[in-house]
């Protein structure tokens, strides 16, 4: 897994946007977005800007640092409780006596 690259500058066309379905979560928000989003439905093109700005990504790489390894103590965490439901299965079964008729 590559961690997030961040390029030195953006050039291009950023759209403004709003969510119009009052059925998605987001109902009523303004976001921008580097793609158009004609033919959707759920949003409404509000305007558009041609725009070239430099990109700081100062402290980016420590964040990234940080989700990574948050994620996996998540995983291990998940893991470790799996793996314990796992053994207290293993250990009722072994727990299980038959007490039927001796032959």
């Amino acid at each position: 897994m590559k961690g997030l690259q961040i390029p030195e500058r953006f050039t291009g066309t950023v759209y403004v946007c709003i969510w119009s379905n009052p059925d998605f979560c987001l109902y009523g928000d303004i976001f921008l977005t580097d793609y158009h989003s004609e033919g959707q439905t759920e949003q409404i093109l509000l305007g558009q800007i041609e725009i070239d700005i430099p990109l700081e990504f100062i402290g980016s790489r420590d964040k990234q640092v940080e989700q990574l390894r948050a994620s996996k103590r998540k995983i291990i965490d998940e893991a470790s409780a799996k793996a314990g439901q796992i053994d207290d299965a293993i250990e009722s079964l072994l727990a299980i006596e038959y007490k039927g008729e001796q032959l």
